[in-house]
């Protein structure tokens, strides 16, 4: 009787005393992040231990895509990470309401809306 007891009572124990590493932080810090999260979100550094816990979990998804993209297309993905923590806070903030207004639009004037600023863009990267 207490052989069959001991056995669940070992595995209990043991399951109780190991440390659950395998769960993601919710939270973490600069300093918590391993090299390639680092590498990854190297951009957002100086501001990464003032995001909120689900902005960082967001950021952190990108991660495992990051590993799937050619060299052009981290670079590209990193450009972005950079350009938007050179934006100021009035800068962002202008851009997630217009991104909220998109979001908004039926779906063909969203598209319509889409294409224009595409246009536009391309049009303000040729030289002049």
């Amino acid at each position: 009787m207490t052989r069959t007891l001991l056995l669940p009572a070992l595995l209990l124990s043991s399951l109780l005393s190991t440390p659950l590493l395998a769960s993601p932080l919710t939270n973490p810090r600069w300093e918590q992040l391993d090299g390639e999260q680092q590498a990854v979100m190297a951009p957002l550094a100086s501001e990464w231990d003032r995001y909120a816990p689900e902005k960082k979990q967001n950021l952190l998804a990108i991660v495992p895509a990051y590993r799937q993209l050619d060299a052009a297309g981290q670079q590209r993905l990193q450009g972005r990470l950079k350009s938007w923590a050179d934006l100021t806070l009035e800068q962002r903030q202008q851009i997630r309401h217009n991104w909220k207004k998109l979001q908004g639009l039926p779906p063909a004037d969203r598209e319509k809306a889409i294409q224009r600023l595409q246009h536009s863009q391309a049009g303000s990267q040729t030289p002049g």
